[in-house]
């Protein structure tokens, strides 16, 4: 039951991310904003969520549990919601003394203090939802997978009592047997089994292997630890992006396909049918009631999740506090010597309890002042170890990459705004059937599923070069980047052809007859800049910064993209000024038909284009660091563990039948006696 809980916050999750994908339309056509006047609205509303998680983070690490956090920002997810709901003109019309139609003019003051509201409370609610919905999910399956793995220890019990049996079966015989208890163990389950091979993956628990000559018992734990981490870390990835989320948690649950599928599909329906529901009260209302209802269910079953004991942030404090304390210190001793290697305080490579610890190097040597131990007793507690100056050195060299995760912000801001407001008035017709507007939505994520397994190819070819892929998946994201804009100001300047060719500039709410299809290109480049950046960023972190700070840089890549995505306001506004100048007219007017948005394009293009050329630079200089010894043998096992993988995957399906036949040997003594 947790994971249809978890599958129904995802839905609001989902249904949120389209209400936000149509509010730009909802500005224009009903509030009748001037389209940057809109944009700039949404592209707030739209950076908050992405921002907001690396404050909400740090009331994790203080001490929140994830599923409090979880029920917290689902309650006020919930009310902004509503707040949204209530907002439309024909709701409390009475009250307000306002008309019911969808015009400018029923819009009070009231109207809009419950509009505003309602998108800090949602954005409040996303980023709640991003911080602790997939390690809530995480948490139920470790669990569930303890249990799976009581079940399997009892496993070699049940063998050895029909170990006696074994020699009494021929090959022929097993092959009878195999089949026939195939064909029964389908008929009573009801399901279609091809080979033994689908029937084992189907199995809540792996078959315990007595023969294994691949595998050194030794390392069995450690190695089932490090796939268990690597999957929770690559579910953790998506927390930003609800509809790949809720493809790998379905892929996570395969007791119950036929329910997953059902869970995938409605949310899908849903998309696909709000478009054709013309009141935006409804629009707005059925995406309320489904979070309401989606937060009652997530409440039913409150006390049955179950957190993680011993965190281990919580045992060694806040990341983002060492950050800052290294800084102060170095800045406090900044006018003492620079101490030699030898007088760092902690310069050791172990501690107490044996753990690897980061070694000592001579980048931003200025940091080590931090770890000098003479001073004030007064000020020992701005005391730190070398470990802990190189973990912050390890944070502040990735500081110029700041530079193209908050260009890559910009260009992602024109696809829920400017990108919508192009899409507005074109064709959405396939001969006679008309198409939702949901459709963009649909194409954008297509394009984002296409281009990660674009760097899932090039990160697995990478082999032993893993570390540098991420390198090359954000190479890949500027060149999408800068892609992107320059096929969006290609195809705006086709509009604009197309609209005074047929005498609507002056008409901004006629239809224009341009297919909307034409928007595709652009839509699967933004895809691809998104999850270049998304996956590769990630990585990057996961693979060059220490462990006590991957929690919080996972949520600093997508940080700093919401910074790139509100600060677009600005850029608009500072273009539109430069664009003005010498008397001639702002490039930015009331409505996108007397715009030249095509010339803002290029500016993006071209600003994509410098950030290339600083990513390469950043790239040569930055210093690769080398990862840690559990690090290392995380990789081993990532590359060269799927060689083994088939082999051992055809002694388990033998092992799976040779099982079911012990079973059908054991019914079938017992009948006898």
């Amino acid at each position: 039951m947790a994971f249809h809980r978890v599958m129904i916050l995802i839905w609001a999750d989902l249904l949120g991310a389209y209400v936000m994908w149509i509010m730009q339309k909802y500005l224009t056509d009903v509030w009748k904003l001037g389209f940057t006047h809109a944009a700039g609205i949404m592209n707030v509303a739209s950076g908050l969520p992405k921002v907001l998680p690396l404050l909400f983070c740090y009331f994790v690490d203080a001490g929140l549990p994830n599923k409090w956090m979880l029920l917290l920002s689902s309650i006020v997810y919930v009310f902004g919601s509503l707040l949204l709901f209530l907002s439309t003109p024909p709701i409390l019309a009475k009250v307000t003394g306002t008309c019911k139609d969808y015009e400018p003019q029923c819009i009070n003051d009231t109207k809009k203090a419950l509009f505003y509201a309602a998108l800090a409370l949602i954005a409040v609610g996303i980023s709640g939802h991003i911080v602790s919905l997939v390690e809530v999910f995480n948490d139920q399956f470790e669990k569930k997978r303890e249990n799976n793995n009581k079940s399997t220890d009892e496993l070699p019990q049940n063998q050895n009592n029909v170990s006696s049996i074994d020699g009494q079966i021929s090959s022929d015989d097993l092959e009878v047997l195999k089949h026939k208890r195939l064909h029964e163990y389908a008929k009573k389950t009801g399901r279609t089994y091809n080979s033994f091979r689908t029937l084992r993956q189907s199995l809540p628990f792996q078959p315990r292997r007595q023969d294994n000559k691949r595998k050194q018992p030794s390392n069995e734990d450690g190695a089932a630890d490090r796939s268990n981490s690597t999957d929770e870390d690559d579910l953790s990835r998506l927390q930003f992006q609800p509809v790949e989320a809720m493809l790998a948690v379905v892929n996570r649950q395969l007791e119950s396909k036929f329910g997953a599928c059902v869970l995938v599909f409605v949310p899908v329906v849903i998309l696909f049918a709000l478009p054709y529901i013309k009141p935006w009260t409804y629009r707005f209302g059925i995406p309320a009631i489904i979070t309401l209802v989606a937060t009652i269910a997530f409440l039913t079953g409150f006390n049955e999740y179950k957190g993680r004991e011993g965190d281990d942030q919580l045992n060694n404090g806040s990341p983002v506090r060492t950050v800052l304390r290294v800084i102060l210190a170095a800045a406090l001793n900044m006018f003492k010597r620079r101490p030699s290697i030898s007088e760092l305080y902690g310069n050791s490579n172990a501690d107490n309890d044996g753990e690897k610890k980061l070694s000592h190097t001579n980048t931003l040597r200025c940091l080590d002042k931090a770890a000098i131990e003479e001073g004030p007793k007064s000020r020992r507690w701005l005391l730190c170890t070398v470990n802990q100056v190189e973990e912050t050195k390890r944070v502040l060299s990735i500081l110029p990459l700041w530079i193209p995760l908050i260009l890559s912000g910009l260009v992602t801001s024109i696809g829920s705004t400017y990108f919508v407001e192009q899409a507005s008035h074109m064709n959405y017709k396939v001969g006679k059937l008309k198409l939702p507007d949901s459709l963009l939505l649909l194409l954008y994520e297509i394009g984002k599923s296409f281009s990660k397994r674009i760097y899932g190819a090039c990160f697995k070819r990478s082999g032993k070069n893993q570390k540098y892929a991420p390198g090359f998946g954000m190479a890949l994201a500027t060149i999408s980047a800068t892609l992107c804009c320059i096929v969006a100001a290609a195809v705006e300047t086709r509009r604009i052809r197309v609209i005074r060719d047929h005498d609507l500039v002056d008409k901004p709410d006629d239809d224009i007859p341009m297919t909307v299809f034409s928007l595709l290109p652009q839509y699967f480049l933004l895809g691809g800049l998104d999850t270049y950046y998304d996956n590769s960023v990630t990585t990057f972190f996961s693979c060059h910064s220490p462990p006590s700070m991957k929690k919080f840089l996972v949520f600093l890549s997508p940080g700093l993209s919401g910074l790139g995505i509100i600060g677009s306001v600005l850029s608009v506004y500072v273009v539109g000024r430069v664009s003005q100048r010498h008397g001639k007219p702002n490039w930015f007017q009331y409505d996108l038909n007397a715009s030249r948005l095509d010339r803002y394009y290029w500016t993006l293009a071209a600003l994509s284009a410098v950030s290339f050329i600083w990513l390469v630079s950043w790239a040569v200089w930055y210093p690769y660091w080398e990862p840690l010894s559990d690090d290392e043998e995380t990789d081993q096992d990532q590359t060269g563990g799927a060689d083994n993988n088939d082999d051992e995957e055809d002694g388990g399906v033998m092992d799976t039948a040779k099982d079911f036949v012990m079973d059908v040997i054991k019914e079938n003594r017992k009948g006898s006696d």
